[in-house]
């Protein structure tokens, strides 16, 4: 797996995480000392805390000094090390909370300093190079926590505090970007088309498609909010675009219903799901079942990458789009043996919204390939609810041990 987070320094001996546990565990037991007396205001609190955390001060020096080229550590270190030196100053404690506060930060940091790992500085290096060949691409959603996360499933451990740090540093620069809830991208890509216009236009392609015929009321607009991962807000809007484009009649009383007379062609009917299905498969991963349980933890996984945005590297989205190109060709057939000749259009809809979905070329813009691989992710966890559904209530009892996997036999 590649990750930027290489390149691990060298293993300490322990002696010095051992000596910084210590402290921190009589600093524990001053602050429990002083706690219940009178003498939490006054300077003997203050002594006996500055006595703990003035020997590590010398090392907090040197891990400032070694922090050069990384700005946000540098500060860190700084803000770390004056805040512990006026622990020395005679005057009295105005929050007995402080003394503590303070050392257990130096001394926690220092710990964390201990552990191996690349500087924060070489993760922003790594980080702005993978960026710069195209590796992470503009728009891409990078967090701290899933680097690091990367890094040691790579077998190069790194701190999250530092992968934080270092992607502070690149935002401070202009590399990334955020949206100040500890939520980053890599700049140039960001959401490029408003979600209105994205969902109208996704909703276009469908009608299109035939997944919503002519004449045909379009489901509430819950469940399209549902369907397209967005907010009912959006979908409205989405859905007052389409109808200013003469694409849908609207009305305050009813669903609206998709106009007979529309300003596009549509592809040739009627839908043939037969040989939408024989596409898929010729697409699909060949030779492989996948239980239930494992499909819908992708979908799962898909839906929250979406909620927040998390762009995965283009080859994972590759992989798990294909995955759910997979199951929705073995997925359909299923539906289609467990509802046959069914009248209800709500089920019509999934499959072809499922079939469309997964047949459609993906954008080029991040974001949007990501909602999209969403969408599908959505689509074929309505097939799974589908088939349980009928399994558990349908089939006959001789039948309800029917595998439930979705796969080449």
């Amino acid at each position: 797996m590649t990750t930027p987070l290489a390149v691990p320094e060298a293993q300490q001996d322990g002696s010095v995480e051992r000596r910084l546990r210590a402290a921190l565990r009589e600093l524990q037991k001053t602050a429990a000392h002083f706690s219940a007396g009178p003498s939490t205001r006054g300077t003997e609190y203050r002594a006996a805390v500055w006595a703990l955390t003035d020997p590590w001060l010398a090392l907090a020096e040197t891990k400032y000094r070694l922090a050069a080229g990384a700005p946000s550590d540098e500060h860190r270190w700084r803000r770390l090390i004056d805040d512990t030196r006026s622990l020395g100053a005679r005057e009295p404690v105005s929050n007995p909370a402080e003394p503590p506060t303070i050392a257990r930060a130096l001394l926690r940091a220092l710990l964390e300093a201990e552990r191996p790992g690349p500087s924060v500085k070489e993760i922003a290096d790594s980080l702005r190079k993978l960026i710069t060949d195209g590796t992470y691409p503009p728009g891409t959603s990078l967090s701290a926590s899933h680097l690091a996360d990367e890094a040691e499933a790579a077998g190069t451990p790194a701190p999250v505090e530092r992968v934080r740090l270092a992607l502070r540093d690149l935002t401070t620069e202009g590399t990334m970007v955020t949206n100040g809830a500890r939520r980053t991208w890599v700049a140039g890509g960001g959401a490029s088309v408003e979600r209105p216009v994205q969902i109208a236009a996704w909703m276009r392609t469908l009608i299109q498609a035939r997944v919503y015929p002519p004449q045909s009321p379009l489901p509430a607009r819950l469940l399209l909010a549902r369907d397209f991962l967005a907010t009912s807000r959006d979908t409205g809007a989405a859905l007052r675009i389409l109808g200013a484009e003469k694409v849908l009649k609207r009305s305050t009383a009813y669903r609206p219903v998709v106009r007979a007379d529309l300003p596009f062609p549509l592809d040739p009917g009627p839908f043939n799901l037969g040989a939408r299905v024989e596409e898929l498969r010729s697409k699909a991963i060949t030779g492989i079942t996948f239980p239930f349980s494992e499909v819908r933890a992708t979908c799962q996984q898909v839906q929250v990458w979406w909620r927040v945005r998390h762009t995965p590297r283009p080859d994972v989205l590759e992989r798990v789009f294909r995955t759910l190109i997979t199951a929705a060709a073995y997925g359909i057939p299923r539906v289609v043996e467990l509802y046959p000749n069914s009248p209800d259009a709500d089920v019509r809809t999934v499959l072809r919204r499922t079939a469309i979905t997964a047949l459609a070329d993906l954008p080029a813009e991040l974001l949007e390939r990501l909602w999209r691989t969403a969408c599908l992710a959505t689509a074929v966890h309505q097939l799974l609810v589908l088939v349980e559904t009928a399994v558990r209530h349908f089939v006959p009892r001789s039948r309800t041990s029917l595998n439930l996997t979705l796969g080449a036999s």
